[in-house]
């Protein structure tokens, strides 16, 4: 249980508010129906291979699955694109 007006999505906006973050800098994973409301509030959002549906109809790319290190390959990508 937890209070109805906590969620990922709040947590995020939090610490990117105390942390001076642009939304536009922000990239999200996900892979359930928890997830749906960061992802449409992100400027950039990863669906987990094994994600729900409509988590992958929003997302901005698919990538592997959490035992395949889906997350960290996606951030290698990201992290070599840059240098």
């Amino acid at each position: 249980m937890m209070n109805k007006s906590v969620s990922k999505a709040t947590g995020v906006m939090k610490l990117i508010q105390f942390y001076g973050i642009h939304m536009a800098d922000v990239v999200v994973f996900g892979d359930d129906y928890n997830d749906l409301e960061m992802f449409k509030m992100s400027a950039y959002s990863v669906a987990m291979m094994n994600a729900v549906e409509e988590l992958k109809e929003l997302a901005n790319e698919i990538t592997e699955t959490n035992d395949n290190d889906g997350v960290a390959q996606i951030l290698e990508k990201m992290i070599y694109s840059i240098c």
